[in-house]
């Protein structure tokens, strides 16, 4: 079972996150489940991450009472390994780039969310250690993705395999005939 902590100081927007994370189908979690737990203070999710690992942190980015950089840096402290996500309607840059940088954000995902992005970028986060095979986008309009996808592996030996880190990084292969 994969937990993940989401903070969030409207309570509607924490109950439509914990529905659209409910919808991730669990083939793209390992067959795992979701066990969610919601705050709409992070004061109050700080103690909880004392008591509890989480796989993974969702935070909104303008709270009341802390902001999410805030509550996420001091959140890296109890749990360094945690992946960290901001779900904000704030997309300045300037704040995002701090967000990166303060928080060591995984992902920075705006409001309104998009689900598939959503649903990509957890699944990709908690599901994505190991290697997986590229799939053609959603949106891929060829007659034929499969032989599409054979087309590109002739062209490019190994392009169709992606080798992720458990944080759902990429690993690179310094020796894999780039120039």
């Amino acid at each position: 079972m994969y937990r993940i902590l989401m903070v969030d100081d409207e309570p509607n927007i924490l109950t439509s996150l914990r529905r659209c994370l409910a919808r991730i189908d669990v083939s793209l979690l390992d067959g795992e489940a979701l066990k969610v737990e919601t705050f709409t203070s992070p004061e109050a999710a700080i103690e909880r991450a004392e008591e509890q690992d989480f796989d993974l942190v969702m935070s909104d980015y303008r709270m009341p009472s802390m902001s999410g950089v805030e509550f996420l840096t001091r959140l890296m402290v109890i749990q360094p390994m945690a992946p960290r996500i901001i779900i904000s309607g704030y997309a300045d840059r300037d704040a995002i780039i701090a967000a990166v940088n303060e928080a060591h954000l995984t992902r920075f995902i705006e409001k309104p969310w998009d689900e598939e992005v959503l649903h990509r970028a957890v699944s990709t986060i908690l599901g994505g250690a190991g290697h997986r095979t590229v799939k053609p986008a959603a949106g891929y309009n060829g007659a034929n993705p499969d032989r599409h996808l054979q087309r590109l592996e002739e062209d490019c030996p190994g392009i169709t395999h992606i080798d992720f880190a458990e944080n759902g990084g990429i690993f690179i292969d310094e020796d894999d005939g780039v120039d």
